[in-house]
């Protein structure tokens, strides 16, 4: 049983190392498909775009997307929020996702040290992904994964993930920086 969540685990980060490494590899399609798509449809590109953003663990933010809407002239707070429900949905169907899944699948997450340095670091570690480069999706598992309540979830993670974007995207619009 244990060989068998061991290679449960290997497969999905496999898989997602996989998708992480064709996106990267693939930047400009990806840049070049974003802009179009956020040309053509508005607010429901950079929507579908930042979902997919904090959905993958890829190089591209859901900042981008808002960006590219900066660059077409769209309305601050509707750039905003699309960038923010996007970014939610997906941070809450990872995190989801983790408890459901990664919880009850994997057994190395049940060892006590690990719920103890989770318990102690975690939250820190959520908020330190929500602002800077580090892996943003790999701590909505772990969050999941290690039953972070709901609450501190978006204590720690979704209000500074907010922060975040609203300052990345205010200072694109307000210095006039475009892409």
């Amino acid at each position: 049983k244990r060989t068998r969540n061991l290679i449960h685990l290997g497969v999905f980060v496999l898989i997602i190392l996989l998708v992480g490494l064709l996106i990267y590899l693939n930047l400009n399609f990806f840049n070049t498909t974003i802009r179009s798509y956020v040309e053509k449809f508005g607010y429901l590109g950079i929507f579908l775009f930042s979902f997919i953003a904090d959905a993958l663990v890829q190089p591209i933010g859901p900042e981008a997307p808002a960006l590219i809407g900066v660059l077409f002239k769209l309305n601050f707070v509707g750039i905003i929020i699309s960038t923010l429900l996007g970014s939610y949905l997906a941070s809450l169907m990872i995190f989801y996702l983790g408890k459901t899944y990664l919880q009850s699948k994997f057994k190395f997450i049940n060892k006590k040290r690990n719920y103890e340095l989770f318990e102690k670091y975690g939250k820190w570690g959520l908020a330190l992904a929500a602002i800077s480069p580090v892996p943003w999706v790999v701590f909505c598992w772990l969050s999941g994964a290690y039953r972070l309540k709901l609450k501190q979830f978006i204590f720690y993670g979704l209000i500074p993930r907010t922060i975040r974007i609203i300052v990345i995207v205010g200072i694109a619009w307000y210095a006039g920086i475009f892409i």
